[in-house]
């Protein structure tokens, strides 16, 4: 009877646990996808942030789509992320955030990103580098090549905790568009070969 009891409680914890958890969709819950969409477990994937990102392009070319998935708590957040290419984001409106920093002004620290982020969707043009307006304004998400989909889901966890305090507290309807790029963690190419001669002629 205690057995019988014992199962029928860890039944009902499992069932209240299924019931309470929130699928949430960023930039919203208003787009809808087909059938064939790929969904990327970042917990689970062996995948790189540049091999998602050239995936995500990928899909982008083939106007099919891609989401990044992952819980945070009992949320299961997917985001249907974006690449440049497009031309709908000017790059005033997309902010840069990379693992531990923010890149804009001087660059900040990742601790600022409340502060920077609310000013970011509020900001409404008064600074010319921030987001011209709230419906127009991003992020772009700028992590190491090789860092794994863990790496990019404890990044994307900070942003959308973020973000969805400051949705709560403007009460406003604005939205999480959310770029992947990984052109800013790739060196520069080397200068051109110094030429002795090229220079004595500029001399003479």
């Amino acid at each position: 009877m205690k057995k019988i009891l014992l199962i029928s409680t860890i039944l009902l914890i499992l069932a209240c646990n299924k019931k309470t958890r929130e699928i949430r969709y960023y930039p919203n819950d208003e787009y809808s996808l087909d059938e064939n969409v790929e969904i990327i477990g970042l917990d689970t994937t062996k995948l790189n942030f540049r091999e998602i990102t050239n995936k995500l392009e990928h899909h982008y070319e083939n106007k099919t789509h891609m989401i990044v998935q992952f819980d945070d708590g009992n949320i299961t957040k997917k985001i249907l992320p974006h690449v440049y290419g497009n031309g709908l984001f000017k790059i005033k409106n997309v902010l840069k955030i990379k693992t531990d920093s923010i890149l804009i002004d001087d660059g900040y620290q990742i601790s600022e990103l409340k502060r920077l982020l609310k000013r970011h969707y509020t900001n409404n043009g008064k600074i010319p580098y921030y987001s011209a307006n709230y419906y127009q304004a991003a992020v772009e998400i700028t992590i190491d090549t090789n860092n794994t989909g863990k790496d990019l889901e404890q990044v994307l966890k900070t942003v959308t905790r973020t973000f969805d305090e400051i949705k709560t507290e403007i009460q406003d309807s604005i939205k999480l568009n959310i770029f992947f790029s990984y052109f800013r963690q790739i060196p520069p190419p080397p200068p051109p070969p110094f030429n002795d001669e090229f220079n004595l002629y500029k001399e003479l």
